[in-house]
């Protein structure tokens, strides 16, 4: 049983629960920092509001509304970067499959950068322009992924992942860098190159390589490790091989 930190359009799932425990204080605080910019610009709009007509004021309720909220995701974003900065010093997250438990560094600071990521995507998650979310998501979180990309309400780890360019990646689908299973944590970077095409609802395990131009079909998963060739069509629980992309007319005379 798998429990992936993602950039879905949610905050990330799993944080051991002896840990969320002990530093639950930071998350508060976390919090607390982060209204107080917001709060020192309602002080600003209220002094102001009050050399305005009333009419005025009530109309400009909405964009006061917008920009406190998006104020707090700034300051939200920037303490976050801060915090994981600070963990970074303090261990490095790599690669590798480490046990699960709190007593191994790797699992226990996996766990923690997931703490710190929590508020931001859980603010970022709430937007209420949703086709701007996933640009907030990628630049709040620094994922690596390339232009002209094609991508909706997915799920993509935060770390460890490089999506190249002109990449179309299907609704629902999980790019999964992370993951737990069982008594494991298996951190290994997926890359998928350009051009590639992922089906909806697919799921990509760590250490996966999509190569270029290759296309995964709809509802197939990968296994951890896997490499899959380039400008080649898989399709599977999990992908096999099926042909070459060449093979097969996309041209709209053979639809």
């Amino acid at each position: 049983m798998s429990s992936p930190t993602s950039l879905k359009m949610s905050h990330p799932v799993y944080i051991h629960e002896t840990l969320r425990k002990r530093y639950f204080i930071f998350y508060l605080f976390h919090i607390w920092i982060s209204l107080i910019p917001a709060i020192f610009l309602e002080v600003g709009f209220a002094y102001v509001w009050g050399k305005i007509p009333l009419w005025i004021s009530i109309l400009l309720i909405p964009f006061d509304l917008l920009l406190m909220y998006y104020m707090v995701v700034l300051s939200a974003v920037g303490i976050m970067k801060a915090h994981l900065f600070l963990l970074k010093i303090f261990h490095k997250p790599r690669e590798g499959i480490f046990p699960r438990r709190i007593t191994n560094r790797d699992f226990k600071f996996y766990c923690l950068r997931n703490y710190a990521r929590l508020f931001p995507s859980y603010l970022i998650s709430s937007t209420p322009f949703p086709w701007f979310r996933r640009q907030l998501f990628y630049m709040a979180f620094g994922v690596k992924i390339g232009k002209y990309g094609i991508n909706w309400d997915v799920w993509i780890t935060p770390e460890f992942v490089d999506i190249g360019k002109n990449v179309i990646i299907g609704h629902s689908s999980a790019i999964l860098s992370c993951l737990l299973e069982e008594d494991k944590l298996i951190i290994k970077t997926i890359y998928i190159d350009d051009n590639a095409i992922i089906g909806a609802k697919s799921t990509l395990l760590p250490g996966t390589h999509v190569k270029s131009g290759t296309i995964i079909g709809a509802g197939s998963y990968t296994l951890p490790f896997q490499e899959l060739e380039p400008d080649s069509i898989y399709f599977g629980n999990p992908v096999e091989y099926v042909k070459k992309r060449e093979e097969i007319d996309f041209s709209l005379d053979n639809i």
